[in-house]
């Protein structure tokens, strides 16, 4: 009998849910409780049933995406509904049962290809000469490093870490035509100690540390598989209030420079205090798919830029079937090198949870950027719904599209109350913005707002096409649900009037 789900090991270092338990099938599938919310990680194939089992009865309960169309059951204290693998959006899942914290589902497909353990080509950090700790005691960022240089001398290969906790400290550096590869139950997590790490200060004034790892020259480099990158950074941060470097000590988990045809695939990437995959600047070629964000989300707590998925200065660049939960914003869109145009940027069939933006085109606009689409995405909860904003820098940014999107609920924020589009010319223009097919559920605090800042940097020519305000489609731009500021023109709004 083929087997229909592989449930990964719990890391001896992480904390077991109290509040759920869960089973696909037959299989129980560890809970961890990850600061104010739980998750859990599999892998399956076909159709799933799947059963949580909740601390108390359930009364209420809700699972989003929405556009899954999942109906569950609820008896007692359990949940039971049923996915399915072949769907065309990935089953990662946002359940809210009573008032308990959320749980997360990440529900993966079968892994294709994964490579054999030994063999040639294949570098394993535990085997000889590598003979890398596994249980976190000893530091093996040098272990992993040298396997990656090995097999980056011989022409590329696979470098292999086997289920096992890792620890590191400083930066991990990928090569060319390597591969590191996560086995499922892997974790490479940052060591906590703060005093351990130098830091470099921004104009500012913020406090950063280095990155868990970089890409830098260094083609066809991925990391792949169905392990963790863990970066510590909650723990790692600051967060002392009365202290001067209050909230530094942060830390992004990847960041790419002058690469071309990166895949990072697969993989869990957790607490990240910065911009989390920040990439690949320079670039040509980014593919970055069934990658799970899973951060700190509480912008009452922390209010931290620890942005999800950040395209930056990318060619050619693919975001799909992602899931990011995260208190800044999720998928974005950055021009952030001069002289380095940016196009062909894809986010497709992701699902975000954030307390800022969830699909965003700027702010920075350092070069022309264009060609840039969104399309069917899921926001399950965002302050600022869809946003086109340029802040910094001063060129064009032109023929930015926004197809099928979903947002269902908003958060109120210290930096703001919500609303559902955004688009805001305030350093550079900003023309040929597209919204089509969007479905908001819930009213905003704000209307849809548009605005420049100046004769040269205006926005101009809006579409809305079959835009459904909470049950209210847009229909004019004129009544109130549209404000348009100063340097605005061209706003063209599409209805299907036939019902």
């Amino acid at each position: 009998m083929c087997k229909t789900t592989i449930a990964y090991p719990k890391p001896a270092y992480t904390t077991t849910s109290s509040e759920f338990c869960l089973n696909v099938d037959d299989a129980l599938i560890p809970v961890e409780k990850f600061l104010d919310y739980h998750y859990a990680h599999f892998s399956y194939s076909g159709t799933s049933l799947l059963t949580v089992r909740a601390s108390e009865p359930i009364t209420s309960y809700d699972i989003s995406p929405h556009s899954l169309g999942i109906s569950g059951k609820a008896a007692g204290n359990q949940l039971t509904f049923s996915i399915d693998s072949n769907a065309e959006m990935p089953n990662y899942l946002v359940i809210q049962i009573n008032s308990l914290e959320k749980l997360v589902v990440l529900a993966d497909p079968f892994e294709i290809d994964a490579p054999s353990s030994t063999g040639t080509d294949i570098y394993n950090i535990t085997d000889s000469p590598y003979l890398a700790d596994n249980t976190w005691t000893n530091d093996v960022t040098g272990i992993i490093q040298q396997a990656i240089d090995d097999a980056s001398s011989t022409g590329g290969g696979v470098v292999y870490v086997p289920a096992g906790v890792y620890k590191v400290k400083d930066i991990v550096y990928m090569r060319s035509n390597v591969n590191l590869y996560l086995q499922g139950g892997a974790v490479i997590k940052s060591n906590p100690d703060r005093t351990l790490y130098d830091y470099t200060t921004s104009s500012e004034g913020k406090v950063f540390i280095d990155p868990m790892i970089r890409i830098d020259h260094a083609p066809n480099a991925s990391i792949t598989g169905r392990g963790t990158l863990d970066a510590s950074g909650i723990a790692i941060m600051d967060k002392d209030r009365e202290s001067s470097t209050y909230l530094g000590f942060r830390r992004n988990v990847i960041v790419g420079n002058f690469s071309n045809d990166v895949t990072i695939e697969g993989i869990i990437i957790k607490d990240s205090t910065t911009w989390t995959i920040n990439g690949i600047q320079g670039g040509d070629g980014f593919t970055v798919r069934n990658v799970k964000i899973m951060n700190h989300k509480n912008a009452d707590q922390y209010k931290i830029m620890n942005d999800g998925i950040d395209i930056c200065g990318t060619r050619n660049a693919l975001a799909e079937k992602n899931f990011v939960m995260t208190v800044d914003d999720a998928l974005c869109a950055k021009s952030t090198i001069v002289d380095f145009a940016m196009y062909n940027i894809r986010f497709n069939n992701n699902i975000v949870f954030s307390s800022c933006a969830g699909l965003k085109a700027g702010l920075q606009s350092l070069s022309p950027m264009y060609d840039v689409w969104f399309e069917n995405n899921d926001v399950v909860q965002a302050r600022r719904g869809i946003v086109a904003e340029a802040s910094s820098g001063d060129q064009l940014m032109n023929n930015i599209h926004f197809v099928n999107t979903r947002v269902e609920s908003y958060v109120f924020t210290s930096m703001g109350k919500s609303i559902p589009v955004e688009i805001d010319a305030r350093s550079a223009p900003i023309t040929h913005v597209y919204i089509d097919n969007a479905l908001f559920e819930n009213p905003a605090y704000n209307q849809i707002h548009i605005y420049g800042s100046s004769d040269s940097n205006a926005v101009s020519n809006v579409v809305f096409a079959e835009v459904d305000l909470c049950g209210d489609m847009l229909t004019n731009d004129w009544d109130g649900k549209i404000i348009e500021g100063s340097y605005v023109s061209g706003i063209t709004v599409k209805a299907d009037q036939s019902e």
